[in-house]
């Protein structure tokens, strides 16, 4: 018996993810929390899906009244920002036979939700697990239009009972089991938050083409220079530095870009400049955008107080989030996860 997949999100990730599930023959609901996003997709029940999957894919139910939709396999793909209120949304309508998995959970995710869904009552916790990152490189184009250019190879996937993590992969699709490889820590997919290194520090350095109406460009060929790409080499080290006060051995940003896409490259701007699937991607037209708004309270502000928690001195990440506090006139260290509290 096809189990009913419930994907949280209709952003790029949650199409994206629906679509593939949707004709590859499992059985999907999805929910977004704002009804204009999916209106397109409620009365066709459909995505058109184009790259590397296409079709137009047809799903089992659309809405954004969670009670519509809910089911006992949950795939998350919302922005990280959207997990505290996620997690306060369903703490009542989830049991402990629940699975529950964060598309990525970026930095510390799943540390939260658990957090989250105790405060609200919840006292079994579900099964609970996280993604390093989202196993689609993918662009929603439209209401209920999408674009997959590739998938990612060997996207670590680790539960927060560790325990648990040979239960809840049996429980993800077969179709697209085989891009998951599980690891032994939520610290180990949490530290392997490459987003933080790649989105936050060049939407700062490109402010000026991403606020110019006149100029498009793409985001990874044209917005990462040589120069840019050596920072974030920097910003790279200290994640690193951090992971392995905390006992982890992790991949450079190159060396995940290697394993994934396959690339070559003797740095991160050559591995970049190698990758094809980033040819296409174009730059945000706005900086209120999830390389900023979620990156940095999700990703950076957790990175840098577990840094201070451990003695691991993080300057180029404090560098960006003072960057990004003093542009955006908001303090995302308030706003942001802290690695104490969880």
């Amino acid at each position: 018996m096809t189990n009913t997949i419930l994907v949280l999100g209709g952003g790029h990730q949650g199409l994206a993810m629906s679509a593939h599930l949707a004709l590859l023959g499992e059985k999907v609901n999805l929910w977004n929390r704002t009804l204009d996003n999916i209106f397109n997709i409620i009365n066709t029940k459909t995505i058109i899906c184009s790259g590397v999957v296409s079709g137009e894919a047809k799903l089992n139910n659309v809405s954004s009244n969670i009670d519509d939709v809910n089911s006992d396999i949950i795939m998350i793909t919302t922005p990280a920002t959207a997990h505290r209120d996620i997690a306060k949304l369903i703490a009542k309508k989830i049991n402990k036979d629940t699975v529950i998995i964060l598309n990525p959970g970026r930095t510390f995710g799943a540390l939260e939700f658990a957090k989250i869904l105790s405060e609200e009552g919840c006292t079994e916790l579900p099964y609970i697990a996280e993604t390093q990152t989202i196993i689609y490189t993918c662009r929603r184009n439209g209401n209920n239009v999408v674009t997959i250019y590739t998938l990612k190879n060997d996207v670590k996937i680790a539960a927060l009972r560790s325990s648990d993590i040979g239960f809840i992969i049996s429980k993800i699709p077969e179709c697209i089991r085989n891009y998951f490889v599980a690891v032994e820590s939520v610290m180990e997919t949490s530290l392997s938050n490459i987003g933080m290194v790649l989105h936050c520090a060049p939407v700062l350095m490109n402010i000026g083409w991403i606020e110019n109406d006149i100029v498009d460009f793409k985001y990874y060929y044209d917005g990462i220079s040589p120069s840019i790409a050596v920072f974030l080499e920097k910003l790279d080290k200290e994640r690193l530095s951090v992971a392995k006060a905390l006992g982890y051995n992790l991949e450079s940003v190159c060396e995940w870009m290697k394993r994934t896409y396959n690339v070559l490259g003797n740095n991160l701007y050559e591995c970049i400049r190698n990758n094809k699937y980033y040819k296409q991607i174009d730059a945000p037209r706005t900086i209120l955008h999830r390389y900023l708004e979620e990156d940095v309270p999700c990703g950076l502000v957790p990175l840098e107080s577990a840094g201070t928690e451990l003695g691991v001195e993080t300057p180029c990440v404090s560098l960006v989030i003072d960057l990004a506090n003093h542009v955006l006139n908001k303090d995302y260290r308030i706003l942001g996860r802290k690695y104490s509290n969880l």
